[in-house]
């Protein structure tokens, strides 16, 4: 689990079991595709939009972040979750790697 400049994200090794490949495939197919966290802020910014009464609160560093859960209902609409294979992100590294040769090549 880390945290960049789109959010959280996650990473992990499902086990085995009934439940756990359940869930994947839930997620894979897209039937559950959302996240929960429980977390303490670091640091925040807020913006208010008085003449369209809307308040914006952006976290900017977690403290803490405590629980991470897949779910169908989230808080916050805006999170997400999908399935991807190790093997996905192995020849995603390929391709970026072979496209930085050929540009070098091509300087």
């Amino acid at each position: 689990m880390n945290t960049n400049d789109k959010g959280l994200r996650i990473s992990l090794d499902i086990i085995g079991t009934n439940n756990g490949t359940d869930v994947y495939k839930l997620i894979k197919r897209g039937d559950v595709n959302k996240m929960s966290f429980a977390f303490t802020v670091k640091s925040e910014r807020t913006e208010v939009d008085k003449e369209n009464k809307i308040y914006t609160r952006t976290i900017t560093a977690f403290d803490k972040i405590y629980d991470v859960a897949v779910i169908d209902f989230p808080a916050y609409d805006g999170t997400s979750i999908q399935a991807r294979s190790k093997e996905y992100f192995v020849d995603l590294e390929k391709d970026l790697q072979k496209s930085k040769e050929e540009k070098d090549y091509c300087l």
